[in-house]
Order: C-alpha cells, then sequence, then structure tokens
C-alpha cells in the first residue's frame, strides 16, 4: 500500500462511502502525481465548517501551444461521489485570478460537469480532463507584472484582453445541442457504434471508453468510433 494511499485511508476514515471515495482519488492520482492529499476545514456559505479531503497542487494544461501548471484545490464532500467536490483556482503570491466563463473572482469553478455530476458517469478523473479542457480555452490566472514566478507555472503574463481569451467555438456559442454532452465544453466530434449517437467530442470519448466503455446518451456499448462533422 503506497503513502497516499495509507492517509487517504486515515482522512477518509469518516467518510459515507469511504472505499468508493479512495478508489476515485487514487484513479486521479495515477494520472496526475503532483496532485496531493490535504485534509483540512471547509467552510461552506452558510457558515457551517466540516473537515473535508482535498487534493491540492497543480494541474498542467496545454494553453497557446505551451502547457502550464494551474494550482488548484478539488475539495471532496463526505458523500463522495454520489455529491460533487467544489473546486477552488487557487492563485500562488505571483499570481492573479482571471474571472471568467469558468472561474468566478474568488477562484471557485463553475462547470456542466459539476452542475450536471451524477455517478457513476461522473468522477474526479473525468472533471479533471474537463477543468484542463476549460482551462485551455480560458486560464484562470494571469501574471502580476513584475513578479517572479513560484511554484506553479503561471499561464499568461498579464491581464488577458477578454475578447481574446474568451474564444470559443462557435458550437459551444451557438447551439448547446452540437457541445459534447460529458464536458458541455467541446463540440460534437464522434459518433459511437454499434448505437450510432453522435454525443462526445474525442477527448471525452477516449475517457469514456478507458472506463466505462458506455455511450453518455443510451449506455450502449463502444464498439467503435466514427469521427464527424457538425454543419456550422
Amino acid at each position: 500500500m503506497g503513502s497516499k494511499e495509507l492517509i487517504l485511508k486515515s482522512y477518509l476514515s469518516k467518510y459515507k462511502y469511504a472505499d468508493i471515495a479512495k478508489r476515485d482519488i487514487l484513479g486521479v492520482f495515477s494520472q496526475y502525481q503532483d496532485l496531493q492529499p490535504r485534509q483540512g476545514p471547509f467552510i461552506f456559505n452558510n457558515g457551517t465548517q466540516k473537515d473535508l479531503v482535498n487534493l491540492d497542487g497543480c494541474l498542467p494544461v496545454p494553453f497557446r501551444g505551451n502547457i502550464y501548471n494551474i494550482p488548484i484545490n478539488i475539495f471532496i464532500l463526505d458523500t463522495h461521489p454520489y455529491n460533487p467536490p467544489y473546486v477552488y483556482v487557487r492563485p500562488t503570491d505571483d499570481m492573479n485570478i482571471n474571472p471568467g466563463t469558468y472561474v468566478d473572482g474568488n477562484g471557485k469553478v463553475d462547470l456542466p460537469y459539476l452542475r450536471d455530476w451524477r455517478y457513476p458517469q461522473s468522477d474526479l478523473l473525468g472533471l479533471i480532463e474537463v477543468l484542463v479542457i476549460a482551462f485551455g480555452k480560458e486560464s484562470p490566472v494571469y501574471k502580476r507584472l513584475g513578479s517572479r514566478p513560484r511554484g506553479c507555472q503561471v499561464a499568461i503574463q498579464q491581464n488577458p484582453d477578454r475578447k481574446d481569451s474568451g474564444q470559443r467555438s462557435s458550437a459551444s456559442a451557438t447551439d448547446q445541442r452540437f457541445l459534447c454532452k460529458e464536458c458541455r465544453l467541446n463540440p460534437l466530434e464522434v459518433t459511437i457504434q454499434p448505437c450510432g449517437h453522435l454525443a462526445t467530442c474525442e477527448s471525452c470519448c477516449r475517457r469514456l471508453k478507458k472506463q466505462q466503455n458506455e455511450c453518455p446518451i443510451c449506455s450502449g456499448p463502444i464498439d467503435n468510433v466514427v469521427r464527424s462533422f457538425v454543419p456550422e
């Protein structure tokens, strides 16, 4: 049993579904080793406080041809995986939050994947892959002028022009019907066979095939996929 697994066993001792939560978190660590398990107080909007497990670290994100590390915290509720986690961007001292489509001024992340969270179709690894997509479209942080980088590498060097940083696909800007049923960010790109549903983007389809191997619309098997195009 690895050190992270031992830590999680202790942290999750009071969680209602500890075994499922641990398995979900370890799936993240297998692919994103920079993220570390922590435990600490989380204050809810109603003022109540609870000790929660959180994943703390930097998320590698492709942005404008480079890979940048975005600092995040994912707070996991004690009812996980049946309720969605809370996700925050946590800028270092040399960064500012860049509020936009997916992140508010306090760093809280809001995504369709979180709003529509439903286990077992939704999991932490899927969430992180959606975060990578979202942050690759709009960087959630920018570097303070005159500061020296500390820890995570900041994604953009100055406060971005909102028109430039907010560019999205024509599908996402015009009609929700043409968006991937999983991430709700990328346009539809893949038709699943044998069911024939035009259901996901390529990134989400790869993840689904590795995990439950089910179409997100009908839950049928994914035997093959066909690259498809949605007319603008």
